[in-house]
This record gives structure tokens, C-alpha cells and sequence, in this order.
């Protein structure tokens, strides 16, 4: 059996963006050429790959396992690519993310995207999330990819991921919501404690901020012992966490969108070819 890489490319973008339709608008393809590159794939897996959801096609169980795959065959693929053509571009490139985007994906891209382009001197900062949108705003940084809220995301952001909010506790932990609830945070520099705030007295639930960590390993450990409760993101939880008991008194949190900003437009062509590396980092489901 033989993986072609264009198939790869075409099933991981129509389970990034959910339809044949935009993907192979964004491919340079008409509908039916990236329908039977889907079609020849599946047929090469012996296994169904996308599956319909109302509207919007999904990957399967075997279609993500596949994507997971794909994701490092195309990186490699499109890094030898552009290292033996040799590449031309060159400049500095500043990049800003926040911790969770630095730890899961940026570092790695960032090696990958200076291996291929050794021309081009790329920094990376990571700091909290507010302080990312101020470094941008002020031309600090070229590029920044950072969570915001719905209200915050604007016209020429492209929206990567987006991801849900919950109050997390440990397994082992309870805490009543008639008591004074220990609230664990991402510190001042980061919207997640405004929204927990405000979640909480809307409930007019009482709590006390009990300890602030600009990281989130930081936030993650107190949670896991037991020193209180956190509104994080659902994918942060670990296997001795689980969803706040109290949880459902409260408002559903809302999502936080996960976008590319950039601090100016037109992009250079440096900054283009490292946004679309950026932009192929999406995570399947989150």
C-alpha cells in the first residue's frame, strides 16, 4: 500500500476546515478531483475515513489515526521540499504565543521552519495571553497565535482552533458551592479569570482567588492538589482532574477562539510561508 501525499493533504484540510467545498478552494482543485482523492485514499485504508455530521464531515476514528499520521509525513514532506529547493527567503520574523501554543505546537514548527529556511532568523516569545495582544498591537512582535474571546476576535484574524471552557477540580477534591470557592488563575495578565469571575457571580457563587501561575503546568499542579479550582481549557484536564461538582449551578462558559494575528498587513513572504505552517498545526479535535 502506497500513501500519496496530495490525498494526505486533501483529507487532513477537509476534516480541518469540514467540507470538500472550501477545501478545494483552498487546494486549487475542483470538488470532484479532492472527492475521488478521498474516495482512492479510503480505497488504499480499506477503511472509511470522513463521516457526515449534519452538514459537516468529520474524520472517523480511522480517519484521525490516519490525519495523525499524515501530519507527520506532509511536515517532513514539505520541509525536505523546501530545503532542497533551497530556499531564498530570508529576514527576522517575531513570533508571540502563549504557553500552551509554545509547549504543544510553536517550538516544534519553529525548529522545522528554521531547518527549511536558513535564511530567516525567527524568535519566539511566550507570555500570557493579554500580554501577547498588547506585543502585537504595538508592533513588538510580527505574528502572534493566542486565545480570545468571542467579542475579541477580528476582522483579519484567522480563527485556528477553537475549544471549550470548564471549571476543573481534582478527582479527589470537592468543594461546595455554598462554601467560599478556592479559585485557582492564569494571574491578571490572562482573560480566564475575568471570565470565571464573572461566571460566578452571575451565580452569585463566592469565591477567593487562591493562587495565580502565569504557567500552565502551574495552574494544572495546585488543581491536582487539591488547592482549588480552575477554569481552564477542557484539553488541559489530566487523568486526576474532572469537571467541577458545583459546575452545573453556574453558566455555561463560553469558548475561547485560538487566532493568527498579524501586526501588520501586506505579510512579507517570509511571513507568509511561516503562517502557512502555523495554519497547518490545527489540532483535530480538541
Amino acid at each position: 500500500m502506497r500513501l500519496d501525499t496530495e490525498s494526505l493533504r486533501a483529507l487532513k484540510l477537509v476534516a480541518e476546515v469540514g467540507g470538500v467545498t472550501e477545501a478545494a478552494a483552498r487546494l486549487s482543485l475542483t470538488q470532484s478531483a479532492v472527492s475521488w482523492k478521498l474516495r482512492r485514499l479510503e480505497e488504499r485504508v480499506g477503511q472509511p475515513l470522513l463521516r457526515r455530521d449534519g452538514r459537516v464531515l468529520r474524520p472517523t476514528a480511522h480517519g484521525q489515526e490516519l490525519i495523525e499520521f499524515a501530519d507527520l509525513i506532509l511536515s517532513a514532506h514539505d520541509a525536505a521540499v523546501q530545503r532542497f529547493q533551497g530556499s531564498t527567503l530570508s529576514g527576522l520574523i517575531r513570533l508571540g504565543t502563549t504557553d500552551d501554543v509554545a509547549a504543544d505546537r510553536a517550538v516544534g514548527i519553529a525548529g522545522r521552519f528554521r531547518w527549511a529556511h536558513p535564511g530567516i532568523r525567527l524568535q519566539v516569545r511566550v507570555s500570557s495571553s493579554l500580554k501577547v495582544a498588547e506585543w502585537v498591537d504595538e508592533g513588538a512582535i510580527d505574528l502572534a497565535v493566542m486565545p480570545v474571546e468571542q467579542a475579541n476576535v477580528r476582522q483579519n484574524d484567522f480563527t485556528l482552533w477553537s475549544e471549550p471552557l470548564c471549571f476543573v477540580q481534582a478527582k479527589d477534591s470537592d468543594f461546595s458551592i455554598q462554601d467560599s470557592l478556592p479559585l485557582v488563575s492564569f494571574g491578571s495578565r490572562c482573560f480566564y479569570g475575568g471570565i470565571a469571575g464573572a461566571l460566578l457571580e452571575d451565580a452569585q457563587v463566592r469565591y477567593d482567588n487562591v493562587l495565580e501561575s502565569a504557567s500552565i503546568a502551574g495552574v494544572c499542579a495546585a488543581v491536582s492538589a487539591g488547592f482549588g479550582v480552575a477554569l481552564m481549557n477542557a484539553s488541559f484536564m489530566s487523568d486526576d482532574q474532572c469537571e467541577w461538582s458545583g459546575a452545573s449551578e453556574l453558566p455555561t462558559p463560553p469558548d475561547i477562539h485560538y487566532v493568527l494575528r498579524a501586526a501588520r498587513l501586506p505579510l512579507t513572504d517570509a511571513q507568509e510561508s511561516l503562517v502557512a505552517e502555523l495554519r497547518g498545526s490545527v489540532p483535530l479535535e480538541v
